[in-house]
């Protein structure tokens, strides 16, 4: 199958899934909203669907018992309750492992039945329990059609209950029709109908045709015509090639059978689908039209222990495909042309002599690459609802395994980040979240004790603030006791007391950042082995991120992410050591000076800056580079003061010459300069040869074997053609 198709397929599916989890938390939300329950059945059903006509029939048929299951609560005949809910969403994960062994694998090999049974049995264990009175169907159905119930024996079809009605037929040809069950039966089903349409004024089918042209059936459907001819039938049944096995008969009006020489091989009880497809999605689109490439990986199920149902975790998982507005194409067609044009008069320019045209047509040319490079940023910017939509069921599994009575509500979730962040901020937020279900809000009764409602509210603010993003993430839980957190960290060893006693609020709330460190009295399968909050806060600092916990005891916890809203163009200053060339992002720098300012306390170089003393790194020492850097006791000529950047980083390393140091980086050939980064990202100085200049850059990670390298966070390839390597100054070992 083309790898297309199945990317396609398997965005669309994911978006489907999305889509019923949302529905079905609404739902359980309040069983008499009506929109909800059709909004859960329509999505099952296209599922089904679209399953069918894809040839995965294990993922099918559990779609089809979802879908039976909803249609049972859609009719009031089941009572919506927890058991059933949990049911469903049972089914609703089963159906995303299939789909994620067809991203992963480009089939499956999950067998549903575990799942479908459970579903079954909550079927039969809920009918009767709903509000509508039961009604005889078949009773009032009888002999208006060939599978009704008449004076003579009823006529055996492969899908006997949903035969059409045919009244005012005085006879009927029945033919039982069986295509490949592995193939694609909603394309196999076209094939064999629409000849039959054209050849046959009159055609009727079981299941009704549109659903078997969506592949719902198990590989056989009835088709009648009136009584003309059954080897009329017969004969345009054998020449169509989708047709592996037909069985013609020709049977009496008004549901009369001659003759009922119906395949005993078929499948008879295979699909018994009675639900009504009036108001249903049956709409197949798997071309990737609108296929958002909601990539939600290889997501793994993480168990939550209430009632078997789980909480999925996409986090970290990478988005493939975005959405983009034809619009926007047209923008960045009209770009590429304008480039296409600059570079011929640039090059007929030069070719002339003609020095000024082509140094007009050069700053044109700039314009039009600044403008190209806006219009991809642009395209890469998602809406953040893409990695938030799942939560609200991360939410309600981890509050129902901890017997929690919890609202949670989102808000701007069309905020849009860039890609590469939105991949990475899932994770975090769960981590997040399940905190707060679990350590945040009290249960039921401790909320009643404290005068607070039995319902917990979490709630999710997103905001845009030029180039950042903020992520509130709140709760009206008991809070966070920062004597508590003080006195913990002293019996965990994590501070000296002294240390402790000292520090402020903020600190003491800070410390739920620190690896191992946890508040929970006792370990549970949701939180308390001190995990997650220090991969929140490693996370979000590699995207160049803060997060920021604030408390008030009784009230409630806030935990703030302000993230960049892209982070591919980077401005970096370039330093020299040896023959190498690197470059350090200049956000993280906070001062550039003489290395003459280093001073050597206990053995080990250090810089003072105000009151505080920074460690030196030496870069040829840490990357490995012998011809780097002469004697450290050499002094560097010139005044020793350094260019301090302003507190956004935005300072020209240009200027730097005006503070003493060699802009052109030549003014110390034995003494080195100095890199001091700011004490918010690392309080060290880095110790280089020199500086060259500074440039906006795209920053490419490093990918496969070479990710992960202590002291390199990617590499940046220049206009003329060198690559060079960016410094994680985090990370970099001393």
């Amino acid at each position: 199958m083309n790898d297309d198709h199945i990317h396609a397929f398997v965005s669309e599916c994911r978006e489907s899934i999305t889509d019923l989890n949302n529905a079905l938390l609404a739902l359980e939300d309040d069983p008499g909203d009506d929109e909800a329950i059709e909004s859960v059945f329509r999505t099952a059903h296209t599922l089904k669907g679209n399953f069918g006509a894809m040839g995965f029939s294990n993922a099918s048929e559990l779609a089809h018992v979802l879908e039976d299951l909803l249609d049972e609560i859609r009719d009031g005949e089941i009572e919506v309750t927890p058991a059933i809910m949990d049911a469903a969403f049972e089914g609703v994960d089963r159906i995303e492992t299939i789909v994620d062994e067809i991203d992963r694998d480009g089939d499956t090999q999950t067998d549903p039945d575990e799942t479908t049974a459970r579903l079954r049995a909550a079927i039969e264990g809920g009918a009767g329990t709903g509000k509508k009175e039961e009604t005889d169907t078949d009773a009032e159905s009888g002999g208006s059609g060939p599978g009704g119930a008449t004076d003579g024996a009823a006529p055996t079809f492969a899908h006997a209950e949903e035969v059409p009605t045919t009244d005012g037929w005085e006879g009927l040809v029945h033919a039982l029709v069986g295509v490949d069950p592995d193939g694609m039966l909603g394309v196999d089903a076209m094939l064999v109908l629409e000849p039959l349409a054209d050849a046959f004024e009159d055609l009727r089918t079981a299941p009704a045709r549109d659903r078997i042209e969506e592949g719902e059936y198990d590989g056989t459907f009835d088709v009648f015509v009136p009584a003309e001819s059954a080897d009329r039938l017969a004969g345009e049944l054998e020449g169509i090639g989708a047709v592996e096995s037909f069985d013609v008969t020709e049977v009496g009006g008004n549901g009369g059978a001659d003759t009922t020489d119906a395949d005993t091989d078929a499948d008879s009880g295979a699909v018994q689908d009675d639900t009504d497809d009036s108001g249903a999605d049956g709409d197949v689109d798997t071309t990737g039209d609108d296929a958002d490439g909601s990539e939600e990986g290889d997501s793994d199920a993480e168990r939550s222990g209430g009632g078997g149902t789980s909480s999925t975790s996409a986090g970290g998982n990478d988005i493939s495909s975005v959405r983009v507005d034809v619009d926007r194409l047209d923008e960045l067609h009209g770009l590429v042309e304008q480039l296409v044009t600059g570079r011929i008069t640039i090059r007929r320019a030069i070719e002339d002599g003609d020095i000024e045209t082509a140094s007009t047509s050069l700053n044109d040319f700039d314009k039009v690459t600044s403008r190209l490079q806006n219009t991809v940023m642009d395209m890469r910017l998602i809406p953040l609802r893409r990695v938030v939509s799942n939560l609200p069921r991360v939410v309600r599994d981890v509050a129902r395994s901890q017997g929690k009575d919890i609202s949670f509500e989102m808000h701007g979730q069309d905020i849009e980040l860039d890609r590469s962040i939105l991949t990475e901020i899932e994770d975090p937020l769960i981590h997040i979240l399940r905190n707060a279900v679990d350590h945040g809000v009290e249960s039921p009764e401790e909320r009643e004790a404290a005068g607070k409602p039995r319902e917990g509210t979490i709630e999710l603010d997103a905001a845009r603030q030029r180039d950042h993003v903020t992520i509130v993430v709140s709760d009206d839980g008991a809070g966070i006791d920062p004597d508590a957190m003080r006195q913990k960290a002293i019996d965990e060893g994590v501070v000296p007391q002294s240390e402790a006693e000292s520090m402020s609020d903020d600190e003491a709330y800070d410390l739920v950042f620190h690896p191992g460190f946890s508040t929970a009295s006792e370990v549970t399968d949701v939180s308390g082995r001190g995990v997650g909050m220090d991969v929140v806060h490693s996370t979000v600092e590699q995207l160049d991120g803060t997060v920021d916990v604030d408390s008030t005891p009784g009230e409630g916890t806030t935990v703030e992410l302000r993230l960049p809203v892209s982070v591919a163009i980077v401005n970096v200053l370039f330093v020299e050591v040896g023959d190498r060339e690197y470059g350090i992002p200049i956000k993280n720098i906070d001062e550039l000076t003489h290395a003459s300012d280093t001073e050597t306390v206990n053995g080990k170089s250090v810089v003072r800056h105000d009151d505080d003393v920074y460690p030196v790194i030496r870069l040829d020492k840490a990357l490995e580079i012998d011809d780097a850097i002469g004697n450290d006791a050499a002094a560097a000529s010139g005044d020793p003061g350094g260019t301090e950047f302003a507190a956004d980083g935005g300072d020209d390393v240009g200027a730097l010459g005006a503070g003493g140091v060699d802009a052109d980086g030549d003014g110390s050939p034995d003494g080195g300069m100095l890199v001091r980064i700011r004490e918010s990202v690392r309080p060290v100085a880095l110790r280089c040869d020199s500086f060259s200049d500074q440039e906006e850059v795209v920053v490419k990670p490093l990918e496969g074997s070479l990710s992960g390298i202590p002291g390199l966070s990617g590499t940046a390839i220049l206009g003329d053609g060198n690559i060079v390597p960016i410094l994680d100054v985090v990370s970099l070992e001393e």
